[in-house]
């Protein structure tokens, strides 16, 4: 968990230092503060979809093997993120889970009760970047938190995350995103803590969503309306051959 944790730190810093260079360039920088000019106004945008978590939390023990508990949950996930922020957008992720699956040392676990559930939370900064422009690339690294109830305790946890998404312009408005996400957390938040603590704990999440947006249309996408078409044509005129 400490190399995860490194691992985490390194490339959130390696991103921050590739993604930023990329927009030095186009920057304009306001004379009487030095900050970023910013030239369009800030706006929000929103994906959401379905989402699946694995959460692994262990005790360690003496004489013996340690207590590894995973759970695996199924849910949606909506994320808003604020766009055209200098020098970097952020995002705020909300998800909803239902456990389907729970393991004691890999041994499965039959729920007593019907009503279990789980939320999560993640707050984290934007760094991205276009491949041909018809693939966009983002890093996000941030703070995360989860709540879940179980049989028996209130499971929270604080910590770290990251998270790698892919965005695949489909046309000019909707845009498919595939998210994949990481985090190593202290579990022993709330009354549990005295009673059963645990040592480690991280999760890994995995997403599909979509998005619509007026504001903030694709320049390239793989479908091209009719409208562009018709744009195009008139553009490259009758001396086009």
């Amino acid at each position: 968990m400490k190399r995860f944790f490194t691992i985490l730190m390194i490339g959130s810093l390696i991103a921050a230092a590739a993604f930023s260079q990329e927009d030095s360039d186009s920057v304009v920088l306001n004379p009487k503060t030095g900050f970023p000019e910013i030239t369009e106004k800030p706006f929000l945008t929103f994906d959401y979809g379905p989402s699946v978590s694995w959460v692994t939390r262990l005790q360690k023990q003496q004489g013996r093997s340690n207590f590894v508990f995973e759970d695996t949950m199924v849910g949606l996930y909506f994320s808003m993120r604020l766009e055209n922020m200098m020098p970097i957008n952020s995002m705020l992720r909300f998800a909803a889970y239902y456990p389907i699956y729970s393991t004691f040392n890999k041994v499965p676990q039959t729920p007593k009760q019907t009503l279990l559930y789980g939320f999560d939370l993640f707050f984290g900064t934007i760094f991205e970047a276009d491949m041909w422009k018809y693939i966009r690339i983002q890093f996000s690294p941030g703070v995360h938190f989860l709540y879940q109830l179980s049989d028996s305790w209130h499971y929270m946890s604080l910590g770290v995350g990251a998270m790698l998404a892919s965005e695949f312009p489909i046309s000019e408005r909707w845009t498919i995103t595939l998210n994949a996400f990481g985090s190593f957390d202290y579990a022993n938040l709330g009354s549990n803590a005295a009673m059963f603590p645990f040592d480690l704990s991280w999760q890994y999440q995995a997403a599909i969503g979509v998005r619509y947006s007026r504001k903030k249309p694709n320049q390239y996408s793989y479908i091209t309306s009719r409208k562009d078409i018709r744009q195009k044509a008139v553009e490259s005129g009758p001396d086009a051959e």
